[in-house]
């Protein structure tokens, strides 16, 4: 069983500037030094824009209640989490977008409620009730729609959000998990192979915004890569899912 001490935030940052630097500024904001250990900031050297890595080194060295670690990336594309995840001092990794187009108010929640549970992941979702895709679009959103129902009923869950791993969760089951991927179906192994692990979600509701800056590397062939690796995650063994035990 898990035991929160303090949460890492894992940032990730290729072109942003203005969003990147009022993202670390409102998450001072939103939280202490006493439930954040730090929070870091992944790169990849070879893409990273000038503009881009001049503020995340101004940013580490601002005066804020807790470091801010630039973190070059080692792994290739969105498998380079793992990287920051291998320096983090937190008991739990808060994934956060860089780009404010989602709720920064999701952290606090985040962390009371892996501080009250630890072993629940608490997951953001666009799909509650309430919440709003600001100029998503009607068909990107129906598409989105019919594939979180598709994933519901191939895992027979009632999560309503697969594909945003904006989530607080143990250190070590990230660890712990044998990651195959390195686009962007890794963000969708980041919950499928917790969920086949038996981790409980908890969702919090966010709203999505559109981006001000930078472009969605994200295409229709990565998007259909999605219905293979969740087919795949589905029928794997338990015993493949994992390097080692968790917390081993």
């Amino acid at each position: 069983m898990s035991t929160f001490t303090k949460a890492t935030v894992v940032l990730g940052a290729v072109t942003e500037t203005e969003t990147l630097r009022k993202t670390v500024h409102t998450i001072a904001e939103l939280c202490t030094a006493e439930d954040v250990a730090e929070i870091i900031i992944g790169h990849p050297p070879k893409a990273v824009t000038k503009e881009c890595l001049a503020v995340i080194n101004e940013l580490a060295a601002e005066d804020f209640p807790f470091p801010v670690i630039p973190c070059p990336d080692k792994r290739p594309f969105l498998s380079s989490i793992l990287d920051a995840v291998d320096i983090a001092k937190g008991s739990h990794i808060i994934l956060c977008p860089s780009d404010m187009a989602l709720d920064l108010k999701c952290i606090p929640e985040m962390i009371e409620s892996a501080k009250r549970d630890p072993d629940i992941i608490a997951s953001s979702s666009r799909f509650l009730p309430g919440c709003t895709l600001y100029e998503y679009g009607t068909i990107k959103s129906i598409i989105n729609r019919c594939a979180q129902l598709y994933m519901r009923i191939l895992y027979g869950v009632k999560l309503t959000d697969f594909t945003n791993p904006y989530q607080i969760a143990p250190r070590e089951l990230y660890l712990a998990v044998n990651f195959e991927e390195t686009g962007f179906p890794f963000l969708l192994e980041m919950i499928l192979k917790p969920l086949r692990l038996g981790y409980k979600f908890r969702e919090i509701p966010t709203n999505c915004y559109p981006r001000t800056e930078g472009k969605s590397r994200n295409s229709k062939k990565q998007m259909a890569m999605y219905l293979k690796t969740s087919l795949h995650i589905r029928f794997m063994k338990k015993k493949d899912i994992l390097l080692h035990p968790i917390g081993e």
